[in-house]
């Protein structure tokens, strides 16, 4: 279990999810794929999955967009895994 921000990130029950978050002991979404390398892992369970690699990063927000809505995937995505 990590705590950052108010919220709790824990490793994700679903299949092929990286992380579950937690605000008030209620599950909001889960995000990333286990499947799936990340440019760097800022919770830390996935990080022999980094690849440090800058194109690959700007590439991924070309294909994903830049902003996110508060709360969503692709915002704990982008916050914690790009």
């Amino acid at each position: 279990m990590i705590r950052r921000d108010g919220y709790v990130f824990k490793k994700s029950t679903r299949k092929n999810k990286k992380y579950d978050v937690y605000k008030g002991g209620n599950i909001i979404t889960s995000f990333g794929d286990s499947r799936y390398q990340q440019y760097r892992d800022k919770l830390g369970l996935y990080k022999n999955l980094d690849h440090n690699d800058e194109k690959r990063k700007s590439l991924y927000y070309k294909r994903h967009g830049g902003r996110a809505e508060k709360d969503s995937a692709k915002y704990f995505s982008h916050k914690y895994l790009w």
